[in-house]
């Protein structure tokens, strides 16, 4: 059994603590920046990374740079085999180098774009059984020189990482629809009881939206099922584009659509109705163009009674009227 110092039992005690808060998320995104944080905090790094594996062309991005010129790095890929990371993806082995210019395998590249100066690395592979996910980096040591006690902590980050990161995958997957990559219905309706309890209990605004795309049937018999599952996904796209980080939008059945827009008055959500409904209107997912009919019940947040069914039957009535007085149009009813 191997033998730790004291202050290596106490990163591994801190270690754990961090694995703890990373594994409790099931946001990915959140979970690849605490990864990071984790990394450079616990080795005492001026800088760190995560780059992730593209399969399909074997290339490695940054998804996280943390640092001085994190910002600067996200936009590089690279090639298969390039520079230390490169390597570690290739044979699924860690590298510590504390002398990278001296190092044949570094790719300065990566420097010469930031502006970044990268004097040591930790580089370790992220991986679930025998498959790559990416390789997780702790740069410049701010005080001395890395050691292979820090090898094993960002090895031992790295493993319970990739655990992390494969439970949050698998949970968007679940709760995602697979063609247009909004959230699935049950998930919806989830997130609507939590977002209509919170505006009852601090009397805050909310809207709920029901978008459905006009004369579906027609596109499908005319163009075809392809054609129409192409239209879908350019619908989500659009709605995705016209909402807020705040909002939770569902593909809540067929060509049915739901938003579900938090703190926004009467007012302004009847302006965020007209938006999306006049840019569906100019959207064109080759060469088809669509109109789509949309419903909204909003709620002022006084109505401490209002049951998140009742909610959704008056945005599909308010849908109905619009389908019934035309279609191509908004139609708000207050709750």
């Amino acid at each position: 059994m191997a033998e730790y110092s004291d202050s290596m039992l106490q990163r591994l005690n801190t270690l754990i603590e961090m694995t703890k808060l990373i594994n409790s998320s099931l946001d990915p995104a959140h979970v690849r920046q605490k990864v990071i944080e984790a990394a450079t905090r616990l080795l005492d790094a001026e800088a760190g990374s995560l780059l992730l594996f593209d399969p399909k062309t074997g290339e490695l991005f940054f998804e996280v740079a943390l640092g001085e010129k994190g910002e600067e790095v996200k936009s590089i890929r690279l090639k298969p085999r390039v520079g230390i990371a490169g390597w570690v993806a290739q044979h699924s082995r860690p590298v510590l180098s504390n002398d990278v210019r001296g190092d044949e395998r570094f790719f300065s590249g990566v420097d010469e774009k930031s502006g970044f100066v990268t004097r040591s690395m930790i580089c370790v592979p992220v991986m679930i059984k025998d498959r790559l996910i990416g390789v997780l980096e702790a740069i410049n040591k701010t005080e001395g020189a890395f050691t292979e006690d820090d090898v094993t902590i960002l090895y031992a980050l790295a493993n319970q990482v990739a655990i992390a990161i494969e439970n949050a995958r698998l949970y968007q997957a679940a709760i995602t629809d697979g063609l247009t990559g909004l959230y699935q219905r049950t998930y919806f309706h989830t997130r609507l009881m939590e977002e209509l309890d919170r505006a009852k209990r601090y009397n805050l605004p909310l809207s709920l939206a029901m978008v459905d795309v006009d004369f579906f049937k027609t596109v499908n018999d005319r163009h075809g099922h392809l054609a129409g599952d192409l239209v879908l996904e350019r619908l989500a796209e659009a709605l995705k584009k016209e909402t807020r980080l705040s909002d939770i939008v569902a593909r809540y059945g067929g060509e049915e659509f739901g938003l579900i827009m938090p703190y926004v008055d009467n007012r302004n959500v009847s302006m965020i109705g007209e938006r999306i409904r006049e840019n569906v209107e100019r959207m064109d997912a080759n060469g088809i163009r669509i109109t789509v009919s949309i419903g909204i019940a909003h709620y002022d947040g006084r109505k401490s009674d209002l049951g998140h069914e009742t909610f959704i039957e008056a945005a599909d009535g308010a849908l109905y009227k619009a389908k019934n007085t035309g279609r191509n149009r908004v139609e708000i009813v207050s709750v």
